[in-house]
C-alpha cells in the first residue's frame, strides 16, 4: 500500500542534494523508485519506503538527529509547492498549527494522526501516532516540522519540549533515569510547542495573504491543467485498453475475488451466445460442466494466490452446445493485493476433435500393426506344417521320421498357439477405461509379439526392466501404441546400420517412471531435431509422421514429458516420464 506522499522522499532528496550531494547515489540504491519519482509531489510511495529512507539518512550523515534537521528544512522549500502556498495562507502559527491533523491525514493517508490537545497565542500542546510500529526518525522529523512553523511567518524557530515517547527507552538506548519527567513507550507522542510573537501590523498582513492567495490561484490553475492533462491521457490509455478488448481475436474475461464475472468482451459473448446480463454480474462457474467446475476453482484459487494457470475446460452455450477453451488465467493486482483475475481463453473445440480423430487413427494403425506382425508370423507356421504334413504323407514313411515331423508340427501349433493368446493378452483390456498399469509388462508382452519378426531383420532387442516399479494410470492402448510407434520407428532407423539393436529399459525416478528407447540406427540430423515432434514431419517413406506427435500429445495428457537424445549417424534415445501412481 503506497501511504506516504513524495512530498516528503521530495524534502529528503532536496536536502542532501544542498548539502551533501554525493550521498544522493548511495541513498536510493537498490530501491524500486528511482529519483524522478520520488521527487514528484504527485507520487505516493508505501511506509516501508520512508522507513528505509529514514535509516539511510541517519547513516550516511552519521547524525541520528538528522531527522530534524531536514523536518525543519522541508518547510522553507519552495519545492513543497501547493503546501507551501496553503501554509502561507495562514496567518499565525497558531492557525496553522491548528489545522495539522487535517493535512496529515490527507498527506499520510490517515497514516499520521495529530491531535491538538491545546493551544493559545504562543504555544501548543500537541499529540502524534503513528500507524504500525514508530521509529525515532518520524518522531525527529514531525518535530523538525512543528519547529520550522513560526518561521512561515517571520519569527524564531519555535522551542519544542517532548513529555512523552512512544519509544520504549530501553530502544533509544537512554536510561529513563535521566529523564524523570519524559514517559516512554506510550501510546502516542506529545510534543510542547512554545514560539515568540512579535507585533505586526494590519498592512503587512494584509499584503501578505493577498500575495499568497495569488500565488495559490496561480499553483491552482497549473495543478488544474496537469490534473486535465492527466486525465485525457488515462482516458485515451482506457479507450485503447477497451478496444483491444473488444476486438481481440480471443476471449478476455474480468473476475473479482469470489469468481464473478465483472466484465467480458465481444468475442466471449459471440462464443457463448448469451445476452451480457446472464454472463456478468454471475459466477462464472455457472456456465461449466460439473467435472470443468472442479477444475476451475482449483485453478482459481491458485491464481488468488498469486500463481499464473493454463489449462482447459468445457463450458456451455445457450443453444446447449459446448466449447473446450484453453484458458490462460492471471491474478489481477492492486498494490499488493490480489483483488481478482483475468482470463484470456481460446476456442480449441476443433482442435481436440482432430487430435482425437487423430489418436483414432493411429491407435488403429498400431493395432493394424499387430495384427500385420501376427498374420506374418502365423503365416511363417502354417507353411512349415503344411510342409511337414507334406514330406509326412507324400515322402517319407518311417515311423520314427514320422514321430518327429509330427512332434515338429506340434511345436508349430503351440507357438501359433502361443502367439495367439499373447494377441489377447494384449487386447484383452478395456482399451476405453482408464486402469493401473504395470508398464513392465505391457512392454514384456510387445517385446514378445516383435521379436521374432525383428530377429528375422537381423535386429536384437534387449530389456532392462527395473522390478517392483508402482503402476502408472493411463488408458492400456495408450501404452501399446507409444511402444509399437516407438519399435517401429527404431527398426525404420536401423535398415542400413550394421549393428541393429533396440534396447529397452525403465526405471523409477523421484515422481516419475522413466522409460526409454533407443537404437542404433541412422541417428537425426541437428537441423531436424526441433521438428520431430512436429506432425506431418516425417523422412520415412510410407509414414504419416503422425508417430512421434501422437506420442507426446498422448505423454503430455498424463502430465508427463517426452524427449529425444540423438547424432547423425549415433543412434537415438527416446525418453518417456509417465507419473507413477501415488498408491502404488
Amino acid at each position: 500500500m503506497r501511504d506516504i506522499s513524495c512530498r516528503t522522499t521530495n524534502i529528503f532528496i532536496q536536502y542532501v542534494k544542498n548539502t551533501r550531494p554525493e550521498f544522493l547515489n548511495p541513498l536510493l540504491e537498490g530501491l524500486p523508485y528511482d529519483e524522478s519519482y520520488l521527487s514528484n509531489s504527485d507520487n505516493w510511495i508505501p511506509w516501508d519506503i520512508e522507513r528505509i529512507l529514514e535509516t539511510r539518512l541517519a547513516r550516511l550523515f552519521n547524525d541520528d538527529a538528522i531527522m530534524f534537521k531536514i523536518g525543519r528544512s522541508g518547510m522553507s522549500l519552495k519545492s513543497m509547492g501547493i503546501i507551501n502556498i496553503l501554509f502561507r495562507l495562514f496567518t499565525t502559527p497558531e492557525h496553522l498549527i491548528r489545522a495539522t491533523p487535517k493535512l496529515a491525514r490527507y498527506f499520510t493517508k490517515d497514516i499520521v494522526h495529530i491531535s491538538i490537545i491545546e493551544t493559545d497565542k504562543e504555544s501548543a500542546a500537541v499529540a502524534i501516532k503513528i500507524k504500525g510500529k514508530q521509529t525515532r526518525g518520524a518522531c525527529l522529523y514531525t518535530q523538525g516540522i512543528f519547529s520550522a512553523i513560526p518561521e512561515f511567518f517571520g519569527l524564531e524557530p519555535a522551542v519544542l519540549t517532548e513529555t512523552q515517547c512512544v519509544i520504549p527507552a530501553d530502544e533509544l538506548g537512554c536510561p529513563s533515569s535521566n529523564y524523570p519527567d519524559m514517559i516512554f513507550g506510550a501510546e502516542s507522542c506529545i510534543y510542547q510547542v512554545r514560539w515568540k510573537n512579535r507585533m505586526g501590523g494590519f498592512i503587512n498582513k494584509f499584503v501578505r495573504r493577498k500575495m499568497t492567495m495569488e500565488d495559490a490561484f496561480r499553483h491552482l490553475e497549473e495543478s488544474h491543467a496537469k490534473l486535465q492533462k492527466a486525465y485525457e491521457e488515462i482516458r485515451r490509455s482506457e479507450e485503447r485498453y477497451r478496444d483491444l478488448m473488444e476486438n481481440a481475436s480471443d476471449v478476455i474475461c474480468f473476475l473479482d475475488s469470489n469468481g464473478t464475472v465483472t466484465s467480458l468482451n465481444r468475442k466471449g459473448i459471440e462464443f457463448l451466445g448469451y445476452p451480457p446480463e446472464d454472463i456478468i454480474g454471475h459466477n462464472f462457474s455457472s456456465l461449466l460442466e460439473d467435472a470443468s467446475q472442479r477444475e476451475f476453482l482449483s485453478r482459481f484459487r491458485e491464481s488468488m494466490k498469486g500463481t499464473t494457470a493454463l489449462f482447459e475446460l468445457v463450458i456451455g452455450k445457450k443453444d446447449g452446445g459446448h466449447l473446450m477453451l484453453s484458458i490462460n488465467s492471471n491474478p489481477i493486482r492492486d498494490e499488493n493485493n490480489i483483488i481478482g483475475i483475468m482470463l484470456i481463453a481460446r476456442d480449441v473445440t476443433h482442435e481436440r476433435e482432430m487430435a482425437g480423430r487423430l489418436l483414432d487413427a493411429e491407435r488403429f494403425a498400431a493395432k493394424g500393426m499387430v495384427a500385420a506382425e501376427i498374420a506374418h508370423e502365423i503365416n511363417n507356421s502354417l507353411a512349415n506344417i503344411e510342409t511337414g504334413l507334406f514330406i509326412i504323407s507324400k515322402i517319407h514313411t518311417d515311423r520314427r521320421y514320422r514321430q518327429d515331423m509330427l512332434k515338429d508340427i506340434y511345436e508349430e501349433i503351440e507357438r501359433m498357439s502361443g502367439i495367439v493368446k499373447g494377441i489377447l493378452e494384449v487386447y484383452r483390456q478395456d482399451d476405453s477405461a482408464v486402469q493401473n498399469i504395470d508398464i513392465n509388462s505391457e512392454i514384456t508382452k510387445i517385446i514378445d509379439i516383435t521379436r521374432r519378426r525383428l530377429k528375422g531383420r537381423g535386429i536384437s532387442v534387449a530389456s532392462r526392466l527395473s522390478p517392483d516399479l508402482p503402476s502408472i494410470q493411463c488408458y492400456p492402448g495408450h501404452i501399446k501404441q507409444i511402444l509399437l510407434n516407438l519399435i517401429k520407428n527404431a527398426e525404420e532407423a536401423m535398415h542400413l546400420s550394421e549393428r541393429k539393436q533396440i534396447s529397452v529399459t525403465t526405471e523409477e525416478e523421484g515422481d516419475f517412471i522413466r522409460l526409454k528407447v533407443s537404437d542404433t540406427g541412422c541417428g537425426i540430423p541437428e537441423g531436424k531435431m526441433k521438428q520431430v515432434f512436429a506432425p506431418l514431419i516425417t523422412s520415412k517413406a510410407g509414414s504419416t509422421g503422425l508417430g512421434l506427435s501422437i506420442c507426446r500429445g498422448i505423454v503430455e495428457k498424463y502430465g508427463g514429458d517426452i524427449s529425444i537424445k540423438s547424432r547423425e549417424g549415433k543412434g537415438a534415445v527416446v525418453t518417456l516420464s509417465l507419473k507413477k501412481n501415488r498408491y502404488g
